[in-house]
């Protein structure tokens, strides 16, 4: 499992003063690339490798405010030839469990824009994220 630590931010919030839902997306893309970036394969403006995400669901379970300190628990879901999928726990710091997100990528190679293998690198990042998993 991969943790990532963050904050909530004011932008984050709705008039209610909680995360805005689409919100909890954004941080689970932001563990996401924090993540990635563990595996060497991208370099900021230049992806060897485009993962762009196929599928995304999310489900909330409790209210996260501004300021809130929060740890993005990221583990693979299923790994196939050319997709894998990550599954996101929002944690706040009495660890109370605020969401959950999942996504679905899809390994495209930037040149011909078609699916391709994932990497034996990101395939074993995805393999020791699993086996770490807590």
């Amino acid at each position: 499992m991969f943790r990532f630590a963050t904050t909530v931010k004011l932008y984050d919030t709705d008039a209610t003063g909680a995360l805005f839902f689409a919100q909890q997306f954004r941080l689970a893309h932001d563990a996401c690339e924090a993540f990635l970036a563990t595996t060497g394969l991208f370099v900021q403006g230049k992806p060897i490798l485009q993962l762009p995400v196929v599928h995304a669901e999310a489900d909330y379970a409790a209210p996260l405010r501004w300021g809130d300190a929060v740890t993005v628990e990221v583990r693979p879901g299923r790994v196939g030839k050319s997709s894998f999928g990550l599954c996101y726990r929002l944690c706040k710091s009495d660890g109370t469990v605020a969401g959950t997100v999942a996504t679905v990528h899809v390994a495209i190679s930037g040149k011909t824009g078609r699916p391709v293998r994932l990497p034996s690198v990101l395939r074993k990042a995805l393999t020791a994220a699993a086996a770490r998993r807590a």
